[in-house]
């Protein structure tokens, strides 16, 4: 590093190492440098660790995004592993949260950088995992405009290389108790909604100056995460808007399935329910009763193409079955009077204005528009006025030409709209003809629902635009009965649309998966559903597509299961996948070559996975 990078002073310390301000001699610019604490005092686990950071840091070097700090380097040298980072002048978020909470205004900013920087780094399936005030950074650009960016992202732990063994280690390191999601306390497999409900206590904190998970001790800091015992932002905080309420505890839910799937749907919601014009405001009051909201209210009609967010659990939510923490909470008597509300906020909320001596915002400042503008001046500094707009006179002919044009726009909208009028026919007629499909479905005497395979595709168009689940499920288990009547192969047509259409809400795939496709399996559709289960980030419908080809396995998907078992980071997928192996076992004629492949596996494996493939040696035999 002394070859190329100058260190000029140390900016600061922290639990994950120290930060210096350097100089790259190469690239004649100033830059931080973040030396990173390692596991000390074993040789080999302390090379491993530094080997596993840089690979980790250096994938980072690709994300650039102005809400992100840009990692420039990575390496080691005798003194350990370091992260070169650009250097940022400013404050952070933390420490204007100390002086004052943010007005909406700026909140709503804050919002929207942050989430875009969250949606950038989940496309690389990258997730932070110690989201928190003091790791956003806030600048100041020429404009006035302020400018968010997420810090150490360098240390982020890469979704694809998780496991169960380095879940210790993450508690550890990553993340302080006030901001960190409940699944970090239980030590299973992290995502990125984990970085979502960080960033929720982040935005509670912003307008509120206020933990929303409190307590007099680090335990009842974490047991009030895993109780979920916070206070409704809208009954701490007013002037906001109810659905921004809402917002924020949707993200803020104790269990992942509970929050918002990725930071791209949070945004999509937040900028829908922007929309509305004068929405109802909290008052910073406690109101009684109150009734959990679904999701922030807003437009839906031109909403078909949003994931439909889960419910927002604002009641104190139990741990999962199994945690019992050290100190039980004892309930509180039945006729007690409810939890009086947080303390009012001290200072009000101010807006954040550029550093002294700047130039004013261009956002902020008020400028007057002058109803006329000066008269513009000459070379010898006298006035002239402008002159007067007059069309360009007509050249002989044109009045023909545009006679022609206007002709013939008019017959090409005419076409147009004899378009549209028989595309709108041949709708309700094939919307008629499928109404009358769904009615003989329902007959318990049915057994055949006859269609050729262009009105299959005019229904899967159809059915996928509906954006209620239930019309949907109604309208796809018709399919569990379609057979073809020109020999169209309607089972791999199935099976690629509820694979690949990004149309489907995930509880209709997963009921297609489980009612259609699992009645209609075939060969053809096994390795379709086989991939699927593999790649796929819905678990659920992932360990469905195992459960539906169960029946259908043979040897040549041995090797793909056996790699599931060994390297997939959910659990419960790795256990669908062992129970197909099983099945594989039990029909193959070939159990001494899968047995032979089950012990390599075992000789290359070192993880906890090795009881699985310890339970499907046993089952294959020697």
């Amino acid at each position: 590093m002394e070859d190329r990078y100058e260190i000029r002073g140390k900016i600061g310390q922290g639990g994950l190492g120290a930060v210096y301000r350097g100089y790259d001699t190469r690239m004649n610019r100033e830059v931080a440098i973040k030396r990173i604490s390692v596991t000390q005092g074993n040789a080999a686990l302390q090379e491993e660790s530094t080997r596993q950071l840089i690979k980790e840091a250096g994938a980072l070097a690709s994300l650039q995004h102005p809400h992100i700090v840009t990692v420039y380097d990575v390496g080691s040298d005798d003194d350990g592993p370091y992260v070169v980072m650009e250097l940022i002048s400013g404050e952070t978020l933390d420490e204007i949260i100390e002086r004052a909470p943010l007005t909406w205004q700026d909140f709503r900013e804050l919002a929207i950088q942050t989430q875009e920087a969250l949606i950038a780094a989940q496309e690389l399936s990258l997730i932070h995992s110690d989201i928190k005030p003091s790791n956003l950074m806030l600048t100041w650009l020429p404009s006035g405009k302020f400018q968010i960016k997420i810090v150490d992202f360098g240390l982020a732990t890469l979704t694809q290389s998780q496991s169960q063994e380095t879940l210790d280690e993450i508690e550890a390191v990553f993340g302080s108790i006030y901001f960190m999601a409940p699944e970090q306390f239980e030590r299973i497999p992290l995502d990125s909604r984990t970085d979502i409900y960080a960033m929720a206590c982040v935005y509670y904190q912003a307008l509120t100056r206020t933990y929303p998970f409190k307590g007099a001790t680090a335990h009842d800091v974490m047991v009030a995460h895993l109780h979920h015992q916070v206070i409704p932002i809208q009954d701490v905080r007013a002037d906001i808007p109810i659905w921004a309420c809402d917002w924020i505890m949707w993200m803020l839910n104790r269990l992942p399935g509970d929050r918002p799937e990725s930071a791209r749907e949070a945004l999509q919601v937040f900028f829908l329910n922007d929309k509305i014009s004068k929405p109802p405001m909290s008052l910073g009051k406690v109101v009684m009763p109150k009734a959990p909201r679904s999701r922030p209210p807003g437009p839906t009609t031109t909403d078909a193409d949003i994931t439909k967010p889960k419910r927002v659990i604002l009641d104190p939510r139990m741990a999962p079955p199994g945690y019992e923490p050290p100190i039980e909470e004892p309930a509180p008597p039945e006729e007690t009077e409810p939890e009086p509300p947080a303390p009012e906020i001290i200072t009000a909320p101010q807006p954040l204005l550029p550093p002294e001596g700047s130039k004013p915002s261009i956002y902020t400042a008020l400028i007057e528009i002058p109803d006329h503008f000066p008269p513009t001046p000459t070379a010898g500094g006298t006035y002239r006025t402008a002159k007067k707009f007059t069309p360009p006179t007509e050249v002989n002919g044109s009045g023909k030409a545009k006679k022609f044009i206007v002709s013939a726009l008019a017959i090409v909208l005419l076409m147009v709209l004899g378009v549209m009028l028989r595309n709108r026919i041949q709708a309700s007629r094939a919307s008629e003809k499928f109404g009358k499909m769904l009615e003989a479905a329902s007959l318990t005497e049915t057994t055949d629902v006859l269609m050729t395979g262009q009105e299959l595709n005019q229904f899967l168009e159809m059915a996928s635009g509906e954006n209620s689940e239930e019309k949907q499920k109604q309208l796809f288990l018709l399919l569990a009965l379609a057979k073809p009547t020109d020999g169209s192969d309607f089972d791999s047509t199935l099976g690629e649309f509820v694979t690949t259409s990004t149309q489907l809400l995930p509880e209709v795939r997963l009921a297609m998966i489980q009612g259609v496709l699992e009645k209609r399996m075939t060969q053809t559709m096994v390795p379709r559903l086989l991939e699927y289960a593999r790649s796929s980030k819905d678990i659920s419908s992932a360990i469905a597509a195992l459960k539906a080809i169960r029946s259908s396995l043979g040897d040549e998907q041995f090797e793909s299961l056996l790699s599931t078992v060994q390297g997939h980071p959910n659990v419960e997928l790795r256990k669908a996948a062992e129970d197909d192996i099983m099945e594989i076992i039990k029909k193959t004629n070939n159990r001494h070559d899968l047995s032979k492949r089950i012990q390599a596996a075992l000789n290359e494996t070192t993880s906890s996975n090795r009881s699985s493939l310890l339970r499907l040696k046993t089952a294959a035999g020697n």
